[in-house]
């Protein structure tokens, strides 16, 4: 009988010890798992933040050339104003003329 107790109470041990040897490569394969995980993570994060940083400057390059032909379409309006009003001025400085002195100058 003290055999049989034996052979339960090694079993029993050898039981445990697979056990805690199936519980700690449970951990090693989780851990690993995460770390991969956190690798991975890492790895889209930075292809995430270099695609935003590609669309950044790019848009500021667009928003730059935007703001480059949005002056010179100002210039050249301007510049067509200014003209039409050098080529007008002395016309209309007789017009507003006339209209105060009613026709007298």
């Amino acid at each position: 009988m003290e055999a049989f107790v034996d052979l339960i109470m090694e079993t029993d041990r050898k039981a445990r010890a697979l056990i805690d040897q199936a519980q700690e490569e449970k951990k090693q394969i989780l851990a690993g798992a995460e770390k991969r995980a956190n690798a991975e993570l890492q790895k889209r994060q930075a292809v995430l933040e270099q695609g935003k940083r590609e669309v950044d400057a790019q848009l500021a390059q667009d928003t730059q050339k935007e703001r480059e032909e949005m002056d010179k379409a100002y210039l050249d309006a301007k510049h067509a104003l200014d003209a039409t009003f050098e080529e007008n001025r002395e016309h209309w400085l007789d017009e507003i003329q006339r209209g105060i002195l009613g026709g007298q100058a």
